[in-house]
């Protein structure tokens, strides 16, 4: 599932449901990380763009999407784009490629979110796209990896890549806390990358974060190495 929306009541439909909601590391995040003033928010997939919806007036919220069936998907069928209070933006294309050629966009914070299929991008989740990221990030910024996943154990494959260019790095795990609750969110995780140990230190986000566990033999991924069989669950 690539995203859901409340319809009824409308007053419903900007609330962030299934993996972005505010108790997963994306909603943290975000409610921590310079919430009164305009902020750049990029993500990487699109879905049905769900992250418009933490977009406020002065905001730019700029999706990264491969597939125009998507795009019209998420223009159509959902309103999270058309209603945002922030500018929304959409590059069309491999988001790596648009990543590379664009100047730097200077994100406050950029969510990578394409790895919750059974084939996952690797070309996405590599040392040189990290670096490719970090051209784009804000100095004080953070990017968020969501790396929920059924068969593959992703989080020490982004501590790695982190820990090789000497970022911070933790895991925030969500789970919803009563049935209701989990009609609209889902488990979720997700890996924040930053060199803004003042973010790491609040309060909501210290209260949730916890370690990825990472050894010399944890392999670095590479755009010339991965392996995905050594992360399989």
């Amino acid at each position: 599932m690539q995203g859901a929306q409340w319809v009824e009541p409308p007053e419903k439909r900007r609330m962030p449901v299934t993996y972005y909601g505010p108790g997963t590391g994306l909603g943290v995040v975000l409610s921590a990380l310079h919430p009164a003033r305009a902020r750049r928010l990029g993500m990487v997939g699109l879905g049905a763009g769900t992250l418009a919806a933490y977009g406020k007036a002065g905001d730019v919220v700029r999706f990264y999407e491969i597939n125009p069936q998507v795009v019209n998907i998420a223009r159509t069928r959902f309103h999270y784009l058309g209603e945002s209070g922030a500018k929304v933006e959409v590059a069309l294309g491999d988001a790596r490629l648009s990543l590379e050629r664009e100047p730097p966009q200077r994100f406050d914070v950029l969510a990578i979110d394409a790895f919750s299929g059974d084939a996952i991008p690797t070309h996405l989740l590599s040392a040189e796209a990290m670096d490719v990221y970090l051209r784009h990030l804000q100095p004080d910024g953070a990017i968020v990896f969501h790396v929920t996943n059924r068969y593959l154990h992703l989080a020490p494959v982004v501590a790695r890549i982190a820990a090789s260019r000497r970022l911070q790095v933790g895991l925030i795990e969500y789970e919803p806390t009563d049935e209701e609750e989990a009609l609209y969110h889902s488990s979720a995780d997700w890996v924040v990358v930053t060199r803004n140990a003042a973010l790491l230190a609040d309060s909501a986000v210290a209260g949730v974060l916890k370690p990825v566990e990472i050894d010399d033999s944890t392999p670095l991924w590479t755009d010339d190495f991965n392996n995905l069989v050594r992360v399989l669950k």
